[in-house]
């Protein structure tokens, strides 16, 4: 390949660079795809802030993508150049203590070999992704739906490891929560999302959900009304906040389970009523990333169509942009931004 492609460089927080560097043929097993839509995300954000632990910098960043392919690398048979794609950016190892144990979302291998940079014209998918979790974009479906396979892959994951459930009350109104209230709703739950940014809420109300603004008053006394006076049969928090962690154990029900998918930043310490815990017996889980699984579950999602994500894309912007999509992001503004390069 001989054209140059641009990639953006998160060089410290709160600073981005466009940097332009020589396209690479890709390697045994690997494609070479042409970015066609990037989605922002809550993890991108915080690293953006703050810094992220896996990704010191200066980092590539982005990770929610499809695209088109340009090259493919010896040995590969299920692609060929100008396919349109759509993946996500791990991929197990498949031999090591946490795969034998059937966790592939604990892969030792899976964030150091973790795909960055898909804020870039191309990207190289390593063979591992491509023979696992890489599929053909559907003709019928967008690229922008399509780059929504990473995240719906997390929310799949978080939702199967719930135990049967019926009221679900979710708390955080950015498209994780609704993300998960809508693969709730697919699968007869009747989810209760809480929140507290009117923006973000009319979004909630425009999917046919009726949210609970936090600010109104006593969240855990509205989920209670909502659920026969009991609580939530299970609770998922997807703000990651301190206060959320440790609000969500009010809204659930006794026997009930609360589910802790929202990351806190390192070093951050909760607290909990262990009467609260004990007596009656709630249940803390906190599921992390996603399996091969729960990634081909996602891709059925959207490739039948069983979700409406597009209405979580709020604002679009290419590629020589993607500085002024952060800073609107971390002003508050809109949901996720699509980089379409």
């Amino acid at each position: 390949m001989t054209e140059r492609s641009r990639v953006a460089v998160l060089v410290e927080p709160g600073r981005i660079e466009l940097r332009e560097e020589p396209a690479r043929d890709p390697g045994p097993g690997a494609l070479a795809v042409r970015v066609r839509a990037a989605l922002t995300d809550g993890t991108d954000l915080k690293t953006y802030r703050r810094g992220h632990p896996q990704m010191p910098t200066p980092t590539r960043f982005g990770h929610e993508f499809s695209g088109d392919v340009v090259a493919v690398g010896d040995g590969v048979t299920k692609f060929a150049p100008g396919d349109a794609v759509m993946c996500v950016h791990t991929a197990p190892c498949g031999a090591c203590f946490w795969c034998a144990q059937h966790q592939e979302e604990l892969c030792e291998r899976l964030m150091p070999t973790m795909l960055l940079g898909a804020y870039a014209d191309l990207i190289e998918v390593p063979r591992a992704i491509v023979e696992q979790n890489c599929f053909p974009k559907p003709e019928h479906l967008s690229y922008r739906e399509a780059a929504f396979l990473e995240p719906l892959s997390c929310v799949v994951h978080s939702i199967e490891s719930l135990p049967p459930h019926d009221v679900v009350a979710v708390i955080g109104d950015g498209a994780f929560g609704i993300l998960h209230a809508l693969v709730l709703r697919e699968r007869g739950a009747r989810p209760i999302l809480v929140g507290r940014r009117e923006e973000r809420l009319e979004v909630v109300r425009r999917f046919g959900f009726e949210p609970i603004d936090a600010r109104a008053g006593d969240a855990s006394l509205a989920v209670r009304e909502r659920a026969a006076g009991r609580g939530a049969d299970a609770v998922v928090e997807c703000t990651g906040t301190q206060g959320a962690w440790e609000l969500a154990p009010a809204l659930v029900r006794r026997g009930g389970t609360v589910s802790l998918f929202g990351g806190l930043p390192t070093g951050t310490t909760v607290t909990f009523s262990a009467e609260r815990l004990h007596y009656d017996e709630v249940r803390v889980m906190s599921p992390f990333h996603f399996t091969p699984r729960a990634v081909r579950t996602a891709y059925e999602l959207l490739r039948e169509r069983r979700l409406d994500v597009l209405p979580l894309v709020t604002h679009a912007y290419p590629l020589d942009e993607i500085a002024a999509a952060f800073a609107s992001l971390d002003a508050g503004a809109g949901l996720k931004a699509c980089i379409e390069p």
